[in-house]
């Protein structure tokens, strides 16, 4: 993650729908202030959250037709999202990493002083499927 630390301030609400096989679906709410970075061309949001008492580095590249979720920290993970295409993704935790395919139906970009990414996608693990989720991350400019 390269992108420099300079842009707008947001709020920024991020709800992960996960549907695992054999296992009840489950939402995960988090809440986070940020950074709205607009480089290049190319619309960012950069966050930091705590996962399990670990600071875990957010960062999102936002687009109409692709995105991408990259976070760095205790947890690591690189999820390039192509509607209709399989990329190569990697998740990492504790030093460990695996490599994962990810498998885009769907990618939504509502840009603005609120604005809205959302991506529904399949994880895989060679012909596996881990699981299938939505994200949608919402934000607004200023602190709430």
């Amino acid at each position: 993650m390269t992108i420099p630390e300079e842009g707008r301030a947001v709020s920024i609400r991020l709800v992960t729908t996960v549907r695992q096989p054999g296992e009840k679906p489950f939402r995960n709410f988090i809440r986070a202030e940020g950074l709205l970075i607009e480089k290049a061309g190319k619309t960012y949001l950069s966050f930091e959250e705590n996962a399990d008492g670990q600071r875990v580095r957010t960062m999102v590249r936002m687009g109409h037709e692709e995105g991408l979720i990259m976070r760095n920290g205790e947890v690591s993970m690189r999820l390039p999202l192509v509607p209709g295409e399989q990329r190569e993704g990697r998740y990492g935790s504790g030093g460990a990493g695996l490599p994962l395919t990810v498998k885009t139906g769907s990618v939504c970009y509502e840009p603005g002083s609120e604005g809205r990414f959302a991506a529904e996608y399949d994880l895989m693990s060679g012909s596996e499927t881990v699981g299938t989720y939505d994200v949608e991350f919402t934000y607004s400019e200023g602190k709430a």
